[in-house]
């Protein structure tokens, strides 16, 4: 029989250059999610934090940078539900994380020329989930 499990609310994922450790609650009440890469190193916190409920798992989703009139970059974590055996036990997890760049210009998509108009680029994320009461 298994021990009483929690749903891990606390990751710290890596991959590539990529480092990000998102919690899906805190102290605060909030969400928070925090992304280090060989550019930019950025914290976000409660609705600055997009989460969607999809077939994948939690699509969680930042804004790392956006530029009027040339592009809007965001990257997405998928997060399925982890269940944990007990308190501040880390579960090694992989996940894939996926950077948008989504090209902008003030004249609309047509001055974008032909091909796709959003451009992905996949990380494969390795880390830990836990459960932390906060």
């Amino acid at each position: 029989m298994q021990a009483n499990l929690n749903q891990a609310n606390t990751f710290e994922l890596r991959g590539k250059s990529i480092h990000v450790s998102y919690a899906s609650t805190s102290f605060a009440g909030v969400p928070t999610l925090s992304y280090r890469d060989d550019r930019l190193s950025l914290s976000f916190s409660g609705e600055e934090i997009r989460v969607a409920d999809t077939e994948l798992g939690q699509l969680i989703t930042v804004t790392l940078e956006a530029i009027p009139d040339f592009k809007v970059v965001t990257f997405t974590l998928a997060l399925p539900i982890v269940t944990v055996p007990q308190l501040n036990t880390p579960i090694g997890i992989k996940v894939p994380g996926i950077t948008v760049t989504n090209p902008t210009t003030i004249g609309g998509p047509k001055l974008l020329g032909p091909g796709p108009q959003k451009l992905y680029s996949i990380v494969n994320m390795k880390g830990t989930a836990q459960f932390f009461e906060f």
